[in-house]
C-alpha cells in the first residue's frame, strides 16, 4: 500500500497534480484515470498540460471523471444488463404503490392514514431521496418506532415501516430492471474483487476528496489497499508530521487516515505554495446585498479580472452580482435555480390561469394581464411584422374594461386599435400571433390530465417562444434565459413525458403540484469556459481550484455554512439514529472548502451584511458567518484588542441618508400649461369636485384635469363604489319623487319599495355580476338594511327638489367662471331651507369654529388680492375646510333663488343614515349668512386665484396619497 500524498493547501492543486502525473508516468498518460469530486479541475489540468512547453505535443491526455460519472461505468462492466436509471418521478410513483400496499395491509400507523396520490407526491420525493442516501452510504435502514407526536403523522407512519419500504423498493427496482446512482454505488462497493480487476486496467488517481460517503469510502479503500489507486489530499500539510496542530477543518482527512491505517507524505513538487503565513483579508460589512455589491464594484474597478474569483454562496444572488461586475470576460460555473428565472414566472402564470379559471374559455382577467405583460410574450414578433407589444397593450385595455372572467380568443381589435398604416396582411399576422400565444398558454392546458399531456403543452409554449425564423429571435441577447429554456426543453419536459407514470391520469392540482416541485429542484448549469478571466462560482465549485484574488459575497451564517432546511420526513435529530451525516458534518465540509480557498489566496475580501435580513417582522437580524467570526477572532488575538466595525481590517459600507421632504413633487407651470388652464376655465363649467381636487393636492389636479393621463382601468371585483353611489342616488330619487312638494313624515313610509328598487337596480348592474356570490349577498342585504335605517331616521319635511341641476356664473379677475353642481335634495323644514348631499363614503367635515374665525377669513380675502400665490394659506384652508362642495351648493342656491339656506348637511348612508350638518345649533342666523354669502365666495375666489397665480403645482402629501391614481407619477410615492 502506498502512502497518501498531501499537497499543501496553499499550493496550486491542479498544477501540482500535473507535476505528480508527469513524474509518475512521464508523458504516457493515456492509461491514467483521475477521479475528482467534480469535473472542473480536469479542464484546468488539460489547460496546464497544453501550455507546458516541456510536454511534447501531440499528447494523449489522461482521462478525468467525477466519481458520479465513473460509478455508472463500473456498474455496467460488472453487470452487463441494460439497466435504466430511473427518474425521481418514477421513484416517487413506485414508492406510492409500495406505501399503498402497506396501507391496505391493515398494519401500523399507515393503515389509519389516507394515502392519496395528490398528497403523497411530496412525501414520495422525500422518501425517494432518503432511500437514495441510504444507498450512497451503503446502509440498510432500520424502523424508527414510537414517533407519533414527535413528527408529522405521515412521517411517523413511513419511518415506522422504513425497513419494509426499503426492502420492497429494492425488490421492485430489481424486478423492473431499474437502478439509481446510489444503488449503482452500493452495488460496486459490494463487489470488491470485480472492482479491483477492472481498476487494474487503469492507473487511477483519487484526487482532492474530503468527506466521503459510505460507498465512496468502501470503493476507494478497496482500490488503495490493492495498490490499484493513488490518493492525493489537498489539505493542511501539518497533518503529515504534526496532526495535533493541523487546522480543525482537516479532521475528516485525519479520520480518513486513521480509518484506513494509512500514512501521509507531503510532496515536494508543490507549485507556488504561499510563503506568507496568511492571506491579506479585508472584511466589508454592509447593511444589505446591494451595499456589498456596490463595494465589490468599486474593488473590481481597474482590475482585469485575471486569477480572480467571485464566490456567491447563494445562487439566487447571481443576477444582481452580474449587474454590478465590470464589463469584461466573465465565466459562470455554478448552477442557477430555474425557479428564479423569467421562464419559471411564465410557467407559473400559465398554471395560475388554469387554477383561477371558471372552466374552458373563462379566464381571470388579472392572470391574463400578467401573461400579456411577460417579457417573453412582449418580445414575440410574428413573421414579417413587428413585435406584439402594441396589440398586447390594446388587448390589456379591453380586458381592464371588461368582466372578471373572459374568453381571450373572442376579442376582436377595433379599427382604432391598429396603426394607421396597417394593412390586412399585417393585421392578420399580428392577430394570428396573439391567438397562437393564447392557444399555447391557455387552451392547450385546459384538457391536460397526465404528466405527458402537461409536458406536451409546455413544449407547445416553447415552440411559440422559439420562432421558426431565427432572424427574428432575440434569445442571443439573453443568454441566461436561453439556457433556462434549453434546460426546460431538453431535460425537464422529457422527464415529464418519458416517465413510467407519464400517462397515468391525475387531477390538475396534482399535476401542477408535481410540476412546481419539479421546477423548484432544477438547476441550470453553465459551461465552465473560458478558464481565464473573472470566475463566478459557488463554494462547492471552488473545490481544488486556486485564485490569487478572492471575493466572497454575503458571508452570513445562513449562507456559510448555511442553515439546514427543515425535513418533515426525517428531522435532524433522527439522522444520527440512522447513521446518516447531520448538519455538523455538512458544516465541517463547508468549513474545509472555505478555509482551503483562503489558504491559496494572496488577498481576500469577505463581504457580509449586518442588519435586517428582510424576512419580515419575525426574521431577526442576519449574522455574519461563524467562519468570519473565527477569522476576526484570530485577527483580534494577534492585535491584542477587539476590532470595531470601521477600524482595522473591518470596513463598513454606508450610504448618505437624507430626510424625505414633506413636499417633494413640484411641477412648473409653463406658458403652455397656463394657457391650457385658462382655456379650461373659459370653456367648461367648474364643479365642486374639481375645486376640491385642487384644494386637496394641486399636483393631483394637474394630472387629472390638465393632462391626458387617466387612471388605469381595473375590473372592480369587490364592487364599484362610484357606481354603487349612483345606484343609491337614483333609487332615492325614484322613491322620494312622489312625495315632492308635500309635507311628509318620511320615517313612517314603508321601506319595502325602497329596498326592492335598490335590489333590482343592484342586481342588474354590471359590477354586481362580477362580484363573488358571498359579496353580492352581503352587499344586497347590508344595502337594504342601511336604507331601512336611513328611512327610519328621516323626520317630517317637505321635499322641494330632487337631483336638481344648478349653475351660476361668478367673476374671478378677468374671467367669468361658470359654476355647476347637482343638489341631491332640497328640503323645507321648520327652520328654513336645508340642502342635503347623500354620502355613501366618507364625509369631509369642516373644523369646529371655522365660521367664527374672522381673522382666518380676512387672511383668505388678502390671499385672493395679493399678486403671488400663498401656498401655506392653501394648506391651511384645506385643513380647516376639506371640501368646498356643500358650502358651494348653499351659495349657488342663494345666487339662483335669493334665499339663504338655513343649513346644509351630509346624509351618511354607510351606517344609520344620520345627517351631519354644516352648521351647529350654536351658529346664529347671522353667522350662517356670513358663511354662505361671504366666506364661501372668498374661499372660491382664493382657490381659483391661487390656481392661476402659482408658478408651481406643489404636492400636498396626506392619507389620500395611498389611493391616489396618479401616485405612479409623483415623486412622493
Amino acid at each position: 500500500m502506498q502512502q497518501v500524498t498531501v499537497i499543501d493547501w496553499s499550493a496550486d492543486f491542479v498544477a501540482t497534480l500535473k507535476r505528480l502525473l508527469l513524474e509518475a508516468h512521464g508523458t504516457e498518460l493515456r492509461d491514467v484515470l483521475i477521479l475528482y469530486p467534480h469535473q472542473r479541475p480536469q479542464r484546468h489540468l488539460q489547460e496546464f498540460l497544453a501550455q507546458d512547453p516541456e510536454v511534447p505535443k501531440p499528447l494523449f491526455l489522461p482521462e478525468g471523471l467525477s466519481i458520479n460519472e465513473w460509478i455508472p461505468h463500473l456498474r455496467q462492466e460488472m453487470d452487463p444488463r441494460p439497466l435504466r436509471t430511473v427518474s425521481l418521478l418514477d421513484r416517487a410513483g413506485m414508492l406510492f404503490d409500495i406505501v399503498q400496499d402497506l396501507h391496505q395491509s391493515g398494519e401500523g400507523l399507515l393503515s389509519r392514514l389516507p394515502v392519496e396520490r395528490e398528497h403523497f407526491y411530496p412525501w414520495g420525493v422525500r422518501l425517494a431521496e432518503l432511500l437514495e442516501e441510504f444507498f450512497r452510504h451503503g446502509r440498510t435502514p432500520a424502523n424508527l418506532l414510537h414517533l407519533s407526536g414527535e413528527v408529522q403523522p405521515m412521517a411517523a407512519a413511513l419511518l415506522e415501516q422504513l425497513a419494509a419500504i426499503h426492502e420492497q423498493y429494492e425488490k421492485m427496482l430489481e424486478a423492473k430492471g431499474w437502478t439509481t446512482p446510489g444503488r449503482d454505488a452500493c452495488f460496486v462497493a459490494s463487489h470488491p474483487e470485480e472492482l479491483v480487476a477492472i481498476a487494474k486496467e487503469k492507473q487511477i488517481w483519487i484526487a482532492g476528496f474530503y468527506a466521503l460517503t459510505g460507498t465512496e469510502n468502501a470503493i476507494f479503500e478497496t482500490l488503495w489497499k490493492a495498490d490499484a489507486a493513488r490518493v492525493v489530499f489537498h489539505t493542511d500539510p501539518a497533518i503529515v508530521d504534526e496532526p495535533d496542530r493541523a487546522h480543525w477543518t482537516c479532521k475528516e482527512h485525519l479520520r480518513w487516515l486513521k480509518r484506513w491505517g494509512a500514512k501521509a507524505e507531503l510532496t515536494d513538487l508543490a507549485v507556488s505554495p504561499r510563503t506568507a503565513p496568511r492571506p491579506d483579508i479585508q472584511f466589508i460589512e454592509g447593511f444589505d446585498l446591494h451595499s456589498q455589491l456596490r463595494e465589490l464594484e468599486k474593488n473590481m474597478a481597474g482590475t482585469d479580472g485575471h486569477d480572480t474569483a467571485v464566490v456567491v454562496p447563494d445562487t439566487s444572488s447571481l443576477m444582481p452580482v452580474l449587474h454590478h461586475l465590470p464589463d469584461k470576460d466573465i465565466n459562470i460555473s455554478m448552477g442557477y435555480p430555474l425557479s428564479h428565472s423569467n421562464l419559471h414566472r411564465l410557467v407559473d402564470i400559465i398554471l395560475r390561469l388554469q387554477e383561477t379559471s371558471q372552466g374552458p374559455g373563462r379566464y381571470y382577467w388579472r392572470e391574463l394581464i400578467n401573461l400579456l405583460r411577460h417579457p417573453y410574450i412582449k418580445m414575440l414578433t410574428p413573421k414579417g411584422t413587428v413585435p406584439l407589444r402594441a396589440i398586447l397593450r390594446e388587448f390589456e385595455k379591453a380586458i381592464r374594461r371588461g368582466g372578471k372572467y373572459l374568453n381571450p380568443l373572442e376579442w376582436v381589435p377595433q379599427t382604432e386599435n391598429w396603426p394607421d398604416d396597417a394593412d390586412d396582411a399585417f393585421k392578420t399576422a399580428q392577430l394570428e400571433g396573439l391567438h397562437e400565444v393564447l392557444r399555447a398558454c391557455c387552451t392547450a392546458f385546459e384538457s391536460v390530465n397526465s404528466l405527458a399531456g402537461l409536458g406536451d403543452a409546455l413544449l407547445g409554449v416553447a415552440d411559440v417562444l422559439l420562432p421558426e425564423d431565427e432572424g427574428s429571435s432575440q434569445w442571443h441577447k439573453f443568454p441566461i434565459d436561453a439556457e433556462c429554456l434549453f434546460r426546460l426543453v431538453k431535460e425537464s419536459i422529457p422527464t415529464l413525458t418519458d416517465s413510467q407514470i407519464s400517462h397515468d391520469t391525475y387531477s390538475p392540482s396534482v399535476l401542477y403540484s408535481i410540476l412546481r416541485q419539479f421546477i423548484n429542484r432544477e438547476r441550470v448549469p453553465f459551461e465552465a469556459e473560458p478558464l481565464s478571466g473573472l470566475q463566478i462560482m459557488g463554494i462547492l465549485e471552488s473545490r481544488l481550484l486556486r485564485f490569487s484574488h478572492v471575493h466572497i459575497l454575503d458571508a452570513t451564517d445562513d449562507k456559510l455554512p448555511g442553515s439546514t432546511a427543515y425535513d418533515p420526513l426525517l428531522p435532524e435529530p433522527l439522522r444520527r439514529e440512522l447513521g446518516l451525516p447531520d448538519h455538523r458534518h455538512r458544516s465541517l465540509v463547508s468549513a474545509h472548502n472555505f478555509h482551503r480557498l483562503l489558504a491559496g489566496a494572496q488577498d481576500v475580501c469577505i463581504y457580509y451584511r449586518n442588519g435586517e435580513d428582510g424576512a419580515g417582522a419575525l426574521g431577526g437580524k442576519s449574522v455574519r458567518s461563524r467562519f468570519v467570526e473565527e477569522l476576526l477572532w484570530e485577527e483580534e488575538k494577534r492585535e491584542g484588542h477587539l476590532i470595531e466595525p470601521g477600524t482595522g481590517p473591518v470596513k463598513t459600507v454606508s450610504f448618505p441618508i437624507r430626510g424625505i421632504p414633506l413636499r417633494e413633487t413640484e411641477i412648473e407651470k409653463t406658458g403652455t400649461i397656463q394657457n391650457r388652464l385658462l382655456d379650461m376655465l373659459h370653456k367648461r363649467s367648474l364643479s365642486p369636485s374639481l375645486l376640491d381636487s385642487y384644494l386637496r393636492c394641486p399636483v393631483m389636479f394637474f394630472y387629472k384635469y390638465l393632462t391626458p393621463l387617466k387612471p388605469l382601468d381595473e375590473v372592480n371585483e369587490a364592487g364599484d363604489p362610484a357606481e354603487l353611489g349612483t345606484i343609491v342616488h337614483d333609487v332615492l330619487h325614484h322613491f322620494f319623487l312622489p312625495y315632492r312638494g308635500e309635507l311628509t313624515n318620511l320615517s313612517t313610509l314603508d321601506p319595502a319599495d325602497l329596498q326592492d328598487e335598490f335590489t333590482r337596480r343592484l342586481t342588474n348592474s354590471k359590477f354586481f355580476k362580477q362580484m363573488p356570490w358571498d359579496m353580492r349577498e352581503g352587499l344586497n342585504l347590508s344595502g337594504r338594511e342601511r336604507l331601512r335605517r336611513f328611512l327610519k331616521n328621516q323626520g317630517t319635511t317637505t321635499i322641494l327638489k330632487l337631483e336638481e341641476k344648478i349653475d351660476q356664473k361668478t367673476p374671478i379677475g378677468d374671467l367669468n367662471i361658470l359654476l355647476q353642481g347637482t343638489l341631491d335634495r332640497v328640503d323645507e323644514r321648520a327652520g328654513g331651507i336645508t340642502i342635503l348631499d347623500y354620502k355613501t363614503g366618507g364625509m369631509p367635515m369642516p373644523k369646529r369654529g371655522i365660521w367664527t374665525d374672522i381673522d382666518f377669513w380676512d387672511d383668505i380675502a388678502r390671499g385672493y388680492e395679493q399678486e403671488t400665490a400663498d401656498d401655506e394659506l392653501l394648506v391651511m384652508l384645506a385643513e380647516k375646510l376639506p371640501s368646498l362642495q356643500l358650502p358651494l351648493y348653499a351659495y349657488l342656491y342663494y345666487l339662483e333663488n335669493g334665499v339663504v339656506p338655513a343649513n346644509a348637511g351630509w346624509v351618511e348612508l354607510r351606517t344609520e343614515g344620520m345627517e351631519s350638518e354644516l352648521f351647529s345649533d350654536a351658529d346664529s342666523e347671522e353667522i350662517r349668512e356670513d358663511a354662505i354669502c361671504e366666506y364661501t365666495p372668498r374661499a372660491l375666489r382664493f382657490v381659483l386665484s391661487h390656481m392661476l397665480k402659482t408658478p408651481f403645482f406643489t404636492s400636498t402629501p396626506g392619507h389620500y396619497c395611498d389611493w391616489c391614481p396618479y401616485g405612479f407619477a409623483c415623486q412622493k410615492q
